[in-house]
């Protein structure tokens, strides 16, 4: 009795708490239904809680699609600008970032190689390696002299002669018993600089062995030796005058000769080292061409051209110096004629800068005249100091109005007219053919000198109606009034120069023209004004 009263009291007390709970629904309906109906209502329950929670998930997920969208548009500029901003900036930190480590890189070799280069061991003094660098400073500097007893001489391509000619060949030094040879005084740093400049990116060709190495005929201010003969490297060279035909006349001789393309004006800033090593460059390139192609490598002749050769002072004893065998091919012009054509070619291809008047052109190239004046048509007063004729008469010096009293002694001159480049008609065609013929035996060449086509005197803005237009405006003729007082200065100049060339410059042995009588016909010529024949 005991236990079974115990039981009753814990139920009824189990069954007093349950029913202090609150129920929901589903709780007060439980005991109403079966297991199964239960279980289908819990399901229920459950799928409509989901569903409604799906239903806001996807209300909260299209609202942050929307403000997301509005932030976006709001500031799709400013990331673009930050962008580039940030790429820009990622840009010069990985540049500034490999120039410190190539620099950093540099500067560590050149410290770690210094004593091993000077010539120092490790934990030896200084001081006592000091004439041992010393040297190695004078011995490092090989082949840079050729010998004084037999000097080398360049023979039309081959320094040591032609290719049968053995005696000479082998009586000659090597380029490979040159680079033994030492320099007796050491190098200063100034002139060793230059030097290295000048011979730095030279173009070796191995095969070239006929020529000596380049470093063995620059000295140390980076001009050519003066105890090396480079003479023979050089056949003829076009040394003025400007606006005479000298470019028509290169581009003929280019076809058949190794000649410098354009102008190469290296002497006239007395700079003998550089057009040394344009000549040697420009005949490697032509030596790898033909081993290219398969083709024996031609000697032909080398030449040049720069029309500021004949008015330089540093260029004439430059050829007298270096190049004194160097043929020389000048060409001339009434200087009325002359004038008129180059003040008119600076007005053609010049146009944006203004031409002064005629009138402030009387002497001297000053500023603004952009080297057209009258001072640069005394073509007899630049051509005396080639050395062709004696000066020592009274009447001679009184032609001349520079007062240039230094000359010096260069190669044979073949001196022209620009007419006699393209003369017409029965006789002139003849005298043209003649002329080509005359320069071709003069220069030595093999091939015929094809006619001279006529010269193209276009602009190079002409394809610029305006430009075009204020170029004819700015361009002159000579023979109008306003220019009567720069046409009395150049004709003054005319009749000096026409006077000493036929008088004096003719008479050398060493200077040629074709057809002489027809060409002291034309100088003849150059006593009269040509305007009242235009």
């Amino acid at each position: 009795m005991g236990e079974s009263s115990r039981q009753h009291r814990h139920s009824h007390r189990g069954n007093r708490k349950k029913s202090e709970q609150p129920l929901d629904g589903y709780a007060a309906r439980r005991s109403q239904l079966t297991v199964s109906q239960y279980f289908d209502a819990v399901e229920l329950s459950r799928s409509h809680r989901q569903s409604s929670k799906n239903d806001d998930r996807s209300k909260k997920s299209s609202s942050h699609q929307h403000n997301g969208k509005r932030r976006q548009d709001k500031t799709s500029s400013e990331r673009e600008a930050i962008a580039s901003i940030s790429i820009s900036d990622k840009c010069f930190r990985r540049c500034a970032i490999l120039m410190m480590i190539s620099f950093l890189s540099v500067a560590s070799i050149n410290f770690i190689m210094l004593p091993s280069y000077m010539g120092i061991a490790p934990g030896e003094n200084p001081q006592n390696a000091k004439s041992r660098w010393t040297h190695r400073k004078i011995s490092s500097a090989k082949a840079n002299v050729l010998p004084a007893d037999k000097q080398q001489v360049f023979r039309i391509g081959r320094i040591f002669g032609s290719k049968n000619d053995n005696s000479m060949r082998s009586s000659q030094k090597t380029s490979d018993e040159l680079k033994e040879q030492e320099i007796q005084t050491p190098q200063s740093p100034a002139d060793d600089l230059k030097r290295k400049k000048l011979l730095y990116g030279t173009k070796h060709v191995p095969e070239m062995a006929n020529w000596p190495p380049l470093s063995a005929l620059i000295g140390n201010d980076g001009n050519i030796r003066d105890d090396v003969d480079v003479s023979g490297i050089l056949d003829f060279a076009i040394i003025g005058f400007g606006k005479t035909g000298t470019t028509s006349i290169l581009r003929h001789l280019s076809e058949m000769t190794d000649s410098l393309s354009k102008e190469h004006c290296d002497l006239v800033v007395n700079k003998s080292g550089n057009l040394l090593k344009d000549l040697y460059e420009d005949h490697a390139r032509r030596f790898k061409q033909a081993k290219r192609n398969g083709e024996e490598p031609e000697d032909r002749l080398r030449g040049l051209k720069c029309p500021q050769d004949i008015s330089s002072d540093y260029s004439i004893f430059n050829y007298a110096k270096y190049f004194p065998s160097t043929k020389l091919i000048i060409g001339i012009r009434h200087p009325v004629l002359w004038f008129e054509s180059l003040y008119n070619f600076r007005v053609t291809n010049v146009p944006w800068k203004e031409m002064l008047p005629t009138s402030d052109l009387t002497r001297g190239c000053i500023s603004g005249s952009q080297g057209v004046c009258a001072w640069r048509a005394n073509f007899h007063d630049f051509i005396s100091r080639l050395g062709k004729t004696p000066m020592s008469s009274a009447s001679e010096k009184q032609l001349l109005q520079l007062g240039l009293d230094k000359h010096a002694k260069v190669g044979p001159v073949f001196l022209y007219e620009v007419s006699q480049l393209s003369e017409s008609g029965s006789d002139g065609g003849v005298r043209s053919a003649q002329f080509r013929t005359d320069l071709k035996q003069f220069l030595g060449l093999q091939k015929e000198i094809p006619p001279f086509p006529l010269v193209d005197t276009s602009g190079r803005f002409d394809f610029l109606p305006v430009v075009k237009n204020q170029v004819d405006r700015n361009k002159i003729d000579i023979c109008q009034p306003q220019h009567d007082i720069i046409r009395d200065v150049l004709m003054e100049k005319a009749t000096l120069a026409s006077t000493w060339i036929r008088k004096y410059f003719l008479q050398s042995d060493e200077v040629f023209v074709s057809s002489r009588e027809h060409f002291e016909l034309i100088l003849e010529s150059w006593m009269h004004d040509p305007c009242p024949r235009r």
